[in-house]
């Protein structure tokens, strides 16, 4: 069945991407919230601003770029784009977590002879576990609604994702296909509704956790 196939690409393309971004976007907070050098504000503003790019910019390099490592109309393709995307909104969210942090937990456990990975590891990551989450949730949201690379991407049926295969159902001989509509809508909707349900106790404490802040 053709919408199982896009619904398997999308949480395989979605989860990928989400998995790349937090092991990429971690360390690089825990970097910019805790070691000091010259220009680590700057380099903050500098990841964010990326993404503050508009998308159609880089679409058309990055179409030539995957089609001449033959990347092109892959799913593998799809999370490596969708991990770019997202990669700089989740480092700025968990750096903001992490920045919450008492640096005295850190000291202490230097003190007993803990090294950073094993700091980051053992207190700071269970620390700001409700904001990895948030900025988990984010990323995937931002890439199941992802669309024009998707479709600059996915050439053919066997990379479309649920965002694609909704603008196949709109146009063609056959008009506005409401029920395919309907159908694929929901099954999109459905994955990201039982993630939320399921982590919702730690996400809605990563999303207050700044408000109550005094």
């Amino acid at each position: 069945w053709p919408v199982a196939r896009y619904l398997i690409n999308s949480l395989l393309a979605v989860s990928g991407s989400v998995v790349i971004d937090l092991v990429l976007a971690i360390p690089a907070a825990y970097a910019l919230s805790r070691y000091e050098f010259r220009g680590r504000d700057d380099i903050g503003f500098y990841i964010l601003s990326t993404r503050m790019m508009a998308p159609a910019i880089v679409a058309v390099p990055i179409f030539f770029l995957f089609r001449q490592i033959g990347l092109l109309d892959s799913v593998f393709a799809l999370m490596m784009v969708y991990a770019a995307i997202n990669l700089s909104l989740v480092t700025w969210i968990i750096r903001s977590y992490m920045l919450d942090i008492p640096k005295e937990l850190e000291d202490a456990a230097r003190t007993d002879g803990a090294g950073d990975l094993t700091i980051l590891r053992e207190i700071i990551i269970p620390a700001c576990l409700p904001g990895i989450i948030t900025a988990a949730v984010i990323a995937a949201i931002f890439a199941i609604n992802e669309f024009l690379f998707t479709l600059l991407i996915a050439s053919t049926a066997n990379a479309y994702t649920m965002s694609v295969a909704l603008a196949n159902f709109t146009g063609g001989s056959d008009g506005v296909i409401y029920n395919a509509i309907a159908l694929v809508s929901f099954l999109a909707f459905v994955p990201i509704l039982i993630l939320v349900i399921a982590i919702q106790k730690h996400l809605s404490r990563g999303l207050t956790m700044g408000a109550v802040k005094g």
